[in-house]
């Protein structure tokens, strides 16, 4: 028998074979799935049944126990097809929306702060990949000469977004010169994305007489340095002491070593969290299919966030294989919601 060809009684069964281990992690033997049956099919059922899920690889049996414990690919087949994710009730939905509404001045805050509070909500580790400057649309640029050579360049974003770098520049850059280069910049350019703006002051070159070529060409070369290095997008990530303190990382100091190491990968995770953000709605990846190295014993749900209709980063929760994926969908979703409501709310104020 396939996987599709499952009958609800099966179904039933891996749903609380798992329901049962995210509880209690422990493997899970006949008597407890005949207990929460109510006598409605024996143990010796049951046990069949559990050995016929064993043989299609969605249980494991570990060799110290009896029980069992689902695999990745049970896991997967109960996301997939099983499981039912809870409403939300308007109480919790509010819940939400008050703790992360009172830093919601400020784009950055607001992303922190959803991060956070997503965690204390799942008592899981919790993330936000949050757009940089580079993808925002520029509301304001300024040069501060540090030396004839030196400058910090600072650049703030629609979003209140900020990020300032500081360049060494080839020519000697007087005051002035610093000035007049704002001046032209934010004159002409203000309103552009980052790489709108870039690319406009490519094409000015190419038209400018040589009177002007030299202002837009300075401009052009201190703002490709200044994002050349900035990152499209960022990871916030809080609550990983909630994951290492789980049963199967705390009793296990090798798979402890290998979820921080995986955790200090920032940039591999990031990558494979906003490769899922690209797809509509909630997306769950399960232990090896998170494809980061130590974080094999893991899973994490995410959703993308919008701003006029347009996906802007993505928020999540990251903990052991053996989590309550029901809940955890309906709380990532709703604070995807959450935080689309205010992106969209705070940007008409």
């Amino acid at each position: 028998m396939s996987v599709t060809d499952f009958d609800e009684r099966r179904k039933r069964i891996l749903e609380l074979i798992i329901e049962a281990y995210v509880s209690t992690a422990s493997p899970v033997g006949s008597e407890m799935i005949a207990r929460k049956l109510r006598s409605s099919l024996s143990s010796a059922t049951i046990r069949n049944i559990m050995v016929e899920l064993e043989e299609q690889g969605l249980l494991e049996q570990p060799h110290t126990s009896a029980g069992r414990v689902p695999t990745d690919l049970g896991y997967r087949f109960y996301v997939d097809s099983v499981m039912d994710a809870p409403r939300l009730s308007a109480e919790r939905i509010q819940q939400i929306e008050v703790l992360i509404h009172p830093a919601a001045m400020e784009v950055e805050q607001l992303l922190e702060r959803a991060s956070a509070a997503l965690s204390e909500l799942t008592q899981q580790a919790a993330f936000v990949v949050a757009p940089t400057v580079k993808r925002s649309t520029v509301k304001q640029v300024e040069l501060v000469p540090l030396s004839v050579r030196k400058l910090l360049c600072v650049l703030i974003a629609n979003d209140e977004m900020i990020t300032s770098h500081v360049i060494e520049v080839e020519e000697p850059l007087t005051r002035d010169e610093a000035t007049a280069l704002v001046r032209f910049i934010n004159t002409e350019l203000v309103g552009l994305s980052c790489v709108e703006l870039l690319s406009s002051l490519e094409r000015r070159i190419l038209g400018e007489s040589d009177s002007f070529y030299h202002l837009v060409k300075r401009s052009l070369d201190i703002l490709q340095h200044a994002l050349l290095t900035e990152p499209e997008e960022r990871l916030f990530l809080d609550g990983a002491t909630y994951v290492v303190a789980q049963p199967e990382f705390a009793r296990d100091p090798h798979k402890a070593h290998a979820l921080l190491k995986g955790l200090d990968q920032e940039q591999i995770l990031l990558q494979r969290i906003t490769e899922d953000l690209a797809f509509a709605g909630v997306r769950v990846r399960i232990g090896k299919e998170v494809q980061v190295p130590g974080l094999e014993e893991c899973s994490y749900v995410a959703a993308p966030f919008a701003m006029h209709n347009e996906v802007v980063g993505g928020v999540g929760v990251l903990g052991p294989k053996r989590m309550d994926y029901p809940r955890m969908r309906s709380l990532v979703e709703a604070m995807s919601r959450s935080i689309t409501d205010l992106l969209n709310r705070w940007d008409t104020l």
